[in-house]
């Protein structure tokens, strides 16, 4: 065994004897160094967002196929008949009859609607999809403590000519909709007026909707004066709650004509971004006398956001109308 450690000692020594002649090159590598650090690029990706959002487009409208404009109407009063109400509305006996081929023109029951034929182009009153254009805001929807929800929407008339009869479709998100009239029956040229949607419980927390105007028929100024009075308005005062969340609206309303009509007063409150937040028409208890004048007096409620300011409008109509 000790000659065998011999022999592999003389073998370790005689290598390193002949590597030292020259009999193997040993080259050492040059010491590392350090690089400098790489620079990373970060591309962005798109990540789920933590919650929701909501969009400032509004929605777009349900599915479901909108109703056809309904034809204007009027409810047959105590005392009233065919032509009566054909010189009242301006439009030619024949075609008031035609239009309601299936009433007697000498037994008119009160409370029945009679179709009025007002627009020359379609005398039997039918619903048209092609209404006076009008400017349709976005509704400004919230929720009620019942469950409920509430949208209001403004219609201006850009136009020339004053229209009635306005009426808008309302569409909440989840497919409901309301056909709703507007709280002015008459718009004139450059005025705006707001409708109210109301929706049964149960309703989206966050109820948001699309209007499209459904209906609104010209009225020349002819037509305008025998079926409207005008209104002067005095002595109006509005007092916003310190809330802001209600407002206290008086004054007085003078019927400036010889004949007698119904007034309406109609308040819109807007917060300060311009949206109808508040809305509502005070209606007169009889018909007043050209001339004479009578106070009003209500509260005007906000649908959320606090009022910044109300706009009110009046108009009568003929009595009878």
């Amino acid at each position: 065994m000790l000659r065998r450690w011999f022999a592999l000692l003389g073998w370790i020594v005689w290598a390193a004897l002949w590597a030292g002649c020259g009999g193997v090159q040993v080259t050492t590598a040059p010491a590392a160094t350090a690089s400098p650090s790489p620079a990373w690029t970060l591309t962005p990706y798109l990540t789920p967002s933590p919650s929701p959002t909501l969009s400032s487009t509004p929605p777009r409208l349900p599915t479901a196929a909108m109703p056809s404009p309904t034809p204007w109407t009027y409810q047959v009063q105590k005392g009233d008949t065919m032509l009566g109400i054909a010189l009242r509305f301006g439009v030619p006996l024949e075609e008031l009859k035609q239009a309601n081929p299936g009433v007697d023109p000498q037994f008119l029951s009160v409370g029945a609607r009679l179709i009025i034929p007002v627009n020359a182009d379609n005398p039997a009153g039918l619903p048209t999809p092609t209404p006076v254009p009008l400017t349709v805001g976005t509704p400004f929807c919230a929720p009620a403590v019942d469950g409920s929800a509430v949208c209001l929407v403004t219609v201006t008339n850009p136009g020339p000519q004053a229209v009635e009869a306005v009426s808008v479709w309302v569409a909440l998100e989840n497919g409901e909709a309301r056909n709703v009239e507007a709280l002015n029956d008459l718009l004139p040229a450059g005025s705006t007026t707001v409708a109210v949607a109301r929706f049964a419980p149960p309703a989206p927390p966050r109820p948001r909707a699309a209007a499209r105007l459904l209906r609104a028929l010209p009225v020349d100024e002819e037509r305008q004066q025998q079926r409207y009075l005008s209104v002067a308005l005095d002595e109006t005062k509005t007092t916003i709650a310190v809330d802001g969340r209600s407002a206290r609206v008086v004054g007085e309303a003078t019927v400036n004509a010889e004949q007698t009509g119904q007034i309406w007063v109609v308040a819109v409150a807007y917060d300060d971004r311009g949206r109808p937040v508040g809305a509502r028409r005070w209606e007169a208890g009889a018909p007043t006398a050209g001339g004479q004048t009578v106070s009003f007096a209500f509260t005007l409620y906000s649908i959320g956001p606090r009022i910044a300011r109300v706009a009110l409008s009046a108009e009568a109509h003929a009595a009878g109308d």
